[in-house]
Protein backbone atom coordinates (compact mmCIF):
# COMPACT_ATOMS: atom_id res chain seq x y z
CA UNK A 1 0.00 0.00 0.00
CA UNK A 2 2.84 2.36 0.87
CA UNK A 3 4.51 1.70 -2.50
CA UNK A 4 1.21 2.36 -4.27
CA UNK A 5 0.80 5.72 -2.52
CA UNK A 6 4.35 6.72 -3.42
CA UNK A 7 3.64 5.81 -7.05
CA UNK A 8 0.47 7.95 -7.08
CA UNK A 9 2.35 10.90 -5.61
CA UNK A 10 5.13 10.52 -8.18
CA UNK A 11 2.66 10.41 -11.07
CA UNK A 12 0.88 13.50 -9.71
CA UNK A 13 4.15 15.40 -9.45
CA UNK A 14 5.07 14.52 -13.02
CA UNK A 15 1.64 15.64 -14.25
CA UNK A 16 1.89 18.89 -12.32
CA UNK A 17 5.33 19.52 -13.75
CA UNK A 18 4.06 18.94 -17.28
CA UNK A 19 1.14 21.31 -16.71
CA UNK A 20 3.35 24.07 -15.32
CA UNK A 21 5.65 23.74 -18.32
CA UNK A 22 2.84 24.58 -20.73
CA UNK A 23 2.32 28.14 -21.92
CA UNK A 24 0.01 30.15 -19.69
CA UNK A 25 -0.46 33.08 -22.09
CA UNK A 26 -3.11 35.58 -21.07
CA UNK A 27 -2.39 37.99 -23.95
CA UNK A 28 -1.66 37.34 -27.63
CA UNK A 29 -1.22 39.43 -30.77
CA UNK A 30 -3.39 38.81 -33.82
CA UNK A 31 -3.43 40.17 -37.34
CA UNK A 32 -4.71 39.84 -40.90
CA UNK A 33 -3.65 41.11 -44.30
CA UNK A 34 -6.75 41.93 -46.35
CA UNK A 35 -7.06 41.71 -50.13
CA UNK A 36 -9.90 41.69 -52.63
CA UNK A 37 -8.68 38.35 -53.98
CA UNK A 38 -9.55 36.71 -50.64
CA UNK A 39 -13.12 38.05 -50.53
CA UNK A 40 -16.05 35.67 -51.10
CA UNK A 41 -18.15 36.34 -53.13
CA UNK A 42 -15.69 38.05 -55.49
CA UNK A 43 -16.07 41.84 -55.24
CA UNK A 44 -17.11 44.06 -58.17
CA UNK A 45 -15.33 47.05 -59.68
CA UNK A 46 -11.70 48.08 -59.86
CA UNK A 47 -10.41 46.36 -56.71
CA UNK A 48 -7.06 45.05 -57.93
CA UNK A 49 -5.06 47.44 -55.74
CA UNK A 50 -7.46 47.46 -52.76
CA UNK A 51 -5.91 46.21 -49.54
CA UNK A 52 -5.63 46.65 -45.81
CA UNK A 53 -4.24 45.39 -42.52
CA UNK A 54 -5.87 44.48 -39.22
CA UNK A 55 -3.90 44.13 -35.99
CA UNK A 56 -5.06 43.52 -32.46
CA UNK A 57 -4.27 42.37 -28.96
CA UNK A 58 -6.45 39.80 -27.21
CA UNK A 59 -6.36 39.85 -23.40
CA UNK A 60 -7.97 37.02 -21.49
CA UNK A 61 -11.18 37.82 -19.60
CA UNK A 62 -13.69 35.86 -17.52
CA UNK A 63 -15.96 35.34 -20.55
CA UNK A 64 -13.38 35.09 -23.34
CA UNK A 65 -11.12 38.02 -24.20
CA UNK A 66 -11.00 41.77 -24.67
CA UNK A 67 -9.82 42.88 -28.11
CA UNK A 68 -7.95 46.14 -28.76
CA UNK A 69 -7.73 46.60 -32.53
CA UNK A 70 -6.51 48.84 -35.34
CA UNK A 71 -7.63 48.84 -38.98
CA UNK A 72 -6.09 50.47 -42.06
CA UNK A 73 -7.00 50.21 -45.74
CA UNK A 74 -6.52 51.96 -49.09
CA UNK A 75 -7.63 52.03 -52.73
CA UNK A 76 -11.18 50.88 -52.05
CA UNK A 77 -13.96 51.65 -54.54
CA UNK A 78 -15.40 54.09 -52.00
CA UNK A 79 -15.61 54.84 -48.27
CA UNK A 80 -15.65 51.91 -45.86
CA UNK A 81 -19.26 51.64 -44.67
CA UNK A 82 -18.48 48.92 -42.11
CA UNK A 83 -15.90 46.37 -40.93
CA UNK A 84 -16.42 43.19 -38.92
CA UNK A 85 -14.91 39.96 -37.70
CA UNK A 86 -16.79 36.99 -39.17
CA UNK A 87 -16.63 33.28 -38.41
CA UNK A 88 -15.88 31.02 -41.38
CA UNK A 89 -13.13 28.89 -42.86
CA UNK A 90 -10.87 30.31 -45.56
CA UNK A 91 -12.70 30.82 -48.84
CA UNK A 92 -16.15 30.68 -47.23
CA UNK A 93 -18.43 33.55 -46.17
CA UNK A 94 -19.78 33.54 -42.62
CA UNK A 95 -21.81 35.55 -40.10
CA UNK A 96 -20.68 38.71 -38.31
CA UNK A 97 -19.56 38.01 -34.73
CA UNK A 98 -17.66 41.18 -33.76
CA UNK A 99 -18.64 44.59 -35.25
CA UNK A 100 -15.60 46.87 -35.54
CA UNK A 101 -16.73 50.17 -37.07
CA UNK A 102 -19.58 51.66 -39.15
CA UNK A 103 -18.67 53.77 -41.04
CA UNK A 104 -14.89 53.22 -41.05
CA UNK A 105 -11.89 55.37 -41.85
CA UNK A 106 -8.38 54.04 -42.36
CA UNK A 107 -6.51 54.14 -39.06
CA UNK A 108 -9.63 53.37 -37.02
CA UNK A 109 -9.08 51.84 -33.57
CA UNK A 110 -11.35 50.41 -30.91
CA UNK A 111 -12.04 47.75 -28.32
CA UNK A 112 -14.54 44.89 -28.23
CA UNK A 113 -15.52 41.99 -26.01
CA UNK A 114 -14.84 38.62 -27.65
CA UNK A 115 -16.83 35.66 -26.30
CA UNK A 116 -15.16 32.30 -25.76
CA UNK A 117 -16.69 30.79 -28.92
CA UNK A 118 -15.23 33.56 -31.07
CA UNK A 119 -11.87 33.34 -29.29
CA UNK A 120 -11.79 29.64 -30.12
CA UNK A 121 -12.61 30.39 -33.77
CA UNK A 122 -9.84 32.98 -34.03
CA UNK A 123 -7.33 30.54 -32.57
CA UNK A 124 -8.53 27.75 -34.89
CA UNK A 125 -8.14 29.65 -38.20
CA UNK A 126 -11.93 30.02 -38.50
CA UNK A 127 -12.31 33.82 -38.31
CA UNK A 128 -11.74 36.61 -40.81
CA UNK A 129 -11.89 40.41 -41.01
CA UNK A 130 -13.37 42.31 -43.92
CA UNK A 131 -14.27 45.85 -44.96
CA UNK A 132 -17.54 46.65 -46.77
CA UNK A 133 -18.27 49.41 -49.29
CA UNK A 134 -21.41 50.54 -51.13
CA UNK A 135 -20.13 48.89 -54.30
CA UNK A 136 -19.42 45.68 -52.38
CA UNK A 137 -21.77 45.54 -49.38
CA UNK A 138 -20.92 41.86 -48.79
CA UNK A 139 -17.25 42.80 -48.44
CA UNK A 140 -14.53 44.28 -50.65
CA UNK A 141 -11.32 43.14 -48.91
CA UNK A 142 -10.81 40.24 -46.54
CA UNK A 143 -8.11 38.49 -44.52
CA UNK A 144 -8.10 35.42 -42.27
CA UNK A 145 -7.08 36.22 -38.69
CA UNK A 146 -3.93 34.58 -37.29
CA UNK A 147 -2.04 34.93 -34.03
CA UNK A 148 1.61 35.91 -34.18
CA UNK A 149 4.51 36.55 -31.82
CA UNK A 150 8.08 37.80 -32.13
CA UNK A 151 10.98 36.32 -30.16
CA UNK A 152 14.66 37.19 -29.80
CA UNK A 153 17.40 35.31 -27.99
CA UNK A 154 21.14 35.68 -27.53
CA UNK A 155 23.40 32.65 -28.12
CA UNK A 156 26.56 31.89 -26.19
CA UNK A 157 28.94 29.02 -25.55
CA UNK A 158 28.18 28.99 -21.81
CA UNK A 159 24.64 27.78 -22.52
CA UNK A 160 25.74 24.89 -24.74
CA UNK A 161 25.53 21.26 -23.56
CA UNK A 162 27.81 19.37 -23.72
CA UNK A 163 30.42 22.05 -23.02
CA UNK A 164 32.05 23.09 -26.30
CA UNK A 165 35.80 22.73 -26.97
CA UNK A 166 38.33 25.36 -27.95
CA UNK A 167 38.42 29.15 -27.56
CA UNK A 168 34.68 29.80 -27.43
CA UNK A 169 34.40 32.34 -24.60
CA UNK A 170 33.81 35.22 -27.02
CA UNK A 171 31.60 33.33 -29.48
CA UNK A 172 28.23 35.03 -29.77
CA UNK A 173 25.01 34.93 -31.77
CA UNK A 174 21.48 36.36 -32.01
CA UNK A 175 18.35 34.63 -33.25
CA UNK A 176 15.14 36.55 -34.02
CA UNK A 177 11.89 35.12 -35.34
CA UNK A 178 8.24 35.89 -35.96
CA UNK A 179 5.90 32.94 -35.52
CA UNK A 180 2.52 33.20 -37.29
CA UNK A 181 -0.01 30.55 -36.28
CA UNK A 182 -2.81 29.34 -38.55
CA UNK A 183 -4.90 26.67 -36.86
CA UNK A 184 -2.66 23.76 -35.88
CA UNK A 185 0.37 24.86 -37.93
CA UNK A 186 2.58 27.93 -38.08
CA UNK A 187 5.19 29.68 -40.20
CA UNK A 188 8.46 30.78 -38.59
CA UNK A 189 10.25 33.67 -40.32
CA UNK A 190 13.74 33.78 -38.79
CA UNK A 191 17.14 35.48 -38.94
CA UNK A 192 20.44 34.34 -37.40
CA UNK A 193 23.68 36.24 -36.81
CA UNK A 194 26.89 35.07 -35.11
CA UNK A 195 30.57 35.90 -34.70
CA UNK A 196 33.87 34.64 -33.28
CA UNK A 197 33.15 30.95 -33.72
CA UNK A 198 36.02 28.46 -33.85
CA UNK A 199 35.33 27.95 -37.54
CA UNK A 200 32.63 27.99 -40.18
CA UNK A 201 29.09 27.22 -39.06
CA UNK A 202 28.17 23.88 -40.57
CA UNK A 203 24.53 23.95 -39.41
CA UNK A 204 21.98 25.61 -37.14
CA UNK A 205 18.72 24.24 -35.77
CA UNK A 206 15.89 24.69 -33.32
CA UNK A 207 15.98 21.80 -30.85
CA UNK A 208 13.51 20.52 -28.29
CA UNK A 209 14.99 20.65 -24.80
CA UNK A 210 14.82 22.35 -21.43
CA UNK A 211 17.49 24.87 -20.40
CA UNK A 212 20.78 23.06 -19.80
CA UNK A 213 19.63 19.80 -21.42
CA UNK A 214 20.45 18.68 -24.99
CA UNK A 215 17.59 17.53 -27.20
CA UNK A 216 16.64 16.51 -30.75
CA UNK A 217 16.38 18.79 -33.78
CA UNK A 218 12.81 19.91 -34.52
CA UNK A 219 13.41 22.69 -37.09
CA UNK A 220 16.45 22.75 -39.43
CA UNK A 221 17.50 26.35 -40.12
CA UNK A 222 20.56 26.36 -42.41
CA UNK A 223 23.28 23.96 -43.54
CA UNK A 224 25.91 25.41 -43.88
CA UNK A 225 25.21 28.84 -42.36
CA UNK A 226 26.48 32.37 -42.79
CA UNK A 227 25.93 35.16 -40.29
CA UNK A 228 22.83 37.06 -41.39
CA UNK A 229 21.13 33.95 -42.75
CA UNK A 230 17.33 34.10 -42.85
CA UNK A 231 14.51 31.85 -43.91
CA UNK A 232 11.02 30.53 -43.35
CA UNK A 233 9.87 27.19 -42.00
CA UNK A 234 6.39 25.68 -41.69
CA UNK A 235 5.92 23.68 -38.48
CA UNK A 236 3.19 21.37 -37.22
CA UNK A 237 1.24 21.15 -33.98
CA UNK A 238 3.90 19.11 -32.15
CA UNK A 239 6.56 21.78 -32.77
CA UNK A 240 4.10 24.54 -31.83
CA UNK A 241 3.51 22.83 -28.49
CA UNK A 242 7.26 22.85 -27.77
CA UNK A 243 7.61 26.51 -28.77
CA UNK A 244 4.61 27.65 -26.73
CA UNK A 245 5.84 25.86 -23.62
CA UNK A 246 9.34 27.37 -23.72
CA UNK A 247 11.02 23.98 -24.24
CA UNK A 248 13.02 24.91 -27.35
CA UNK A 249 16.51 26.26 -27.98
CA UNK A 250 18.57 27.40 -30.97
CA UNK A 251 22.18 26.44 -31.53
CA UNK A 252 24.94 26.73 -34.12
CA UNK A 253 27.29 23.84 -34.92
CA UNK A 254 30.91 23.93 -36.10
CA UNK A 255 33.36 21.20 -37.12
CA UNK A 256 35.17 21.54 -33.80
CA UNK A 257 31.87 21.39 -31.91
CA UNK A 258 29.60 19.13 -33.90
CA UNK A 259 27.09 18.91 -31.06
CA UNK A 260 26.84 22.70 -30.89
CA UNK A 261 29.11 25.66 -30.14
CA UNK A 262 26.67 28.40 -29.10
CA UNK A 263 23.13 28.07 -27.83
CA UNK A 264 20.20 30.16 -26.63
CA UNK A 265 16.96 29.07 -24.93
CA UNK A 266 13.84 30.46 -26.60
CA UNK A 267 11.24 32.08 -24.34
CA UNK A 268 7.72 30.66 -24.39
CA UNK A 269 6.03 31.90 -27.57
CA UNK A 270 2.57 33.36 -26.72
CA UNK A 271 0.25 32.19 -29.50
CA UNK A 272 -2.71 30.69 -27.65
CA UNK A 273 -4.71 32.03 -24.72
CA UNK A 274 -5.05 29.15 -22.27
Amino acid sequence: MKKFLLLVVAVALVAAGGASARSQATKIEIGATMAASDEVPAPKGDVGSAGGTFTGTLTKSDTGAVLSWQLSFSNLTGPGIAAHIHIAARGTPGPVVVPLCAPCTSGATGTANVPATVLDAIQSDRAYVNVHTKTNPAGEIRGQVSSDASVKVGLGASQERPKPKGKVRRARGTFTATVTKSGSSAVIAWRLTFSRLTGKAIAAHIHSGRRGVPGPVIVPLCNPCRSGASGRATVDESVLSVLESGRAYVNVHTRKNGAGEIRGQLPAVPLTIS
